[in-house]
């Protein structure tokens, strides 16, 4: 009880942490309890320190500890700390530079500790993990160093000792995860081929479930074929409502507007996509159809064109919707995985130049005095992602649409990978994460 009031009071502020100088955002507070995780890498056995975090099972390692551990490896790598971008650094291939401690139990206790999404650059190149930062060190989750490190881990079953080789690039033996429940109480997940329309592999992907931002796929694809049959231009400028200088007043929004102002419709296209704007969406369904609710019905006339038999739409940001009843019902848009990966499908294969929006990591827009940072981490986290969309509502969890170019047999295909329901962000990113790379082992192998 004592963590989800401590949780609830630190979500309800955001609190700006300096460790080991490095600026961050903590997410909440977890119970952190100090143990010595056993491992052994390329035959040599070592103690890393971790911190369970609240659960028994939810370890995460020093990275400090892993870089001693694998230190004169193929996969070595120095951490050092800069003081201009105000970030851990990570250079690959270079050898560790020990500060002392190292693979050490050392004098910790069990404490409260933030989870937070610190500056980080690996190689020079941003990217997004959730760590804890205790004691001057930062915990990783294993899994994410094993991705980010491209090296491959098993776990001993008898004794628990997680098995390092260095010389294996990073296996995510997807058979063995998906079996374990590792997708199973996610709302939905499916991996597919946007290219050939196979699936490669679904859990839960006939739920109908709230799909939060996700919905702005839709709004896109119609505001898109609109531009295509000459009823609006992405140059137009689009006045924006008092609803949507409601909507960006209110604690979703993303970014301020008034009422009057005047915005151009790319920057909204953009918007849209990358920081997921709710103002841009209305905006957006506005200039198309008048209002939300007229704009609405074209999202449940084209679910019904392309059989999308889940799809069920009430707005064009995926926000909950209040009824004026006594007792009101709260609507919120919803479909299956499966569905939402078909509408993904059409859409990219339709419009492909939606990834040189989705793409990108950031969006500056003089006109409006915003700057803003994409919503998907793993444009960040993983090679080759350009895209899609993100979404989050208390009842939809944390959802995820991520693609990507795959080689297979000397073609170069898409896949999607949808995550809906995730815990937390961090859940949101870890996910797709093996769904992508089990898509790219299943090409190289088949």
């Amino acid at each position: 009880m004592k963590k989800k009031i401590l949780s609830i009071l630190l979500a309800m502020i955001i609190i700006f942490t300096m460790s080991a100088g490095v600026t961050s955002v903590s997410l909440a507070a977890d119970m952190a309890t100090p143990i010595m995780i056993k491992a052994q890498i390329d035959g040599k056995e070592v103690n890393m320190r971790a911190y369970s975090a609240s659960y028994e099972g939810n370890n995460f390692i020093c990275i400090r500890d892993f870089a001693n551990a694998i230190n004169g490896s193929a996969k070595q790598f120095n951490i050092s700390y800069d003081k201009d971008k105000q970030a851990v650094c990570i250079l690959k291939g270079q050898p560790y530079v020990a500060i002392g401690g190292e693979n050490q139990p050392g004098n910790r206790s069990t404490e409260w500790a933030d989870s937070s999404v610190p500056e980080l650059y690996v190689d020079n190149k941003k990217v997004q993990y959730t760590v804890y930062s205790i004691q001057g060190n930062t915990y990783f989750k294993f899994t994410d160093l094993m991705q980010i490190f491209n090296v491959n881990a098993t776990v001993c079953s008898s004794n628990k000792t997680i098995i390092v080789d260095t010389k294996k690039d990073f296996d995510v033996e997807f058979q063995k995860t998906a079996a374990s429940g590792y997708f199973d109480f996610l709302h939905g997940s499916v991996l597919g081929n946007a290219t050939t329309g196979e699936i490669i592999y679904a859990n839960n992907a006939d739920n109908k479930v709230a799909i939060a931002s996700t919905t702005k796929i839709m709004t896109y694809l119609l505001i898109r074929e609109a531009i295509d049959k000459k009823q609006i231009s992405w140059d137009d400028d689009v006045v924006i409502s008092k609803t949507a200088e409601a909507v960006s007043l209110s604690e979703d929004g993303v970014i301020p507007m008034k009422a009057g102002q005047s915005i151009k419709l790319r920057d909204l296209m953009n918007t849209l996509l990358i920081v997921s704007s709710n103002e841009s969406a209305t905006a957006l369904s506005e200039h198309l159809s008048g209002s939300e609710t007229e704009f609405t019905k074209l999202m449940n006339s084209k679910a019904k064109e392309l059989k999308l038999d889940s799809a069920e739409f009430y707005n064009p940001h995926g926000l909950p919707l209040y009824t004026s009843n006594i007792f009101s019902a709260k609507l919120q848009n919803r479909m299956n995985a499966m569905d939402l990966f078909e509408l993904c499908r059409y859409t990219v294969n339709k419009y492909p130049d939606i990834l040189d929006i989705t793409r990108k990591t950031s969006i500056s827009v003089n006109s409006l005095n915003f700057q803003g940072e994409n919503t998907n981490r793993l444009l960040f986290n993983v090679d080759g992602v350009d895209g899609l969309k993100t979404g989050t509502t208390n009842r939809a969890g944390c959802c995820i649409i991520t693609t990507m170019p795959v080689q297979h047999k000397n073609k170069t295909e898409r896949v999607i990978a949808i995550v809906l329901g995730a815990e937390d962000s961090a859940e949101r990113a870890q996910k797709p994460a093996v769904l992508l790379q089990y898509a790219k082992q299943h090409y190289i192998n088949k």
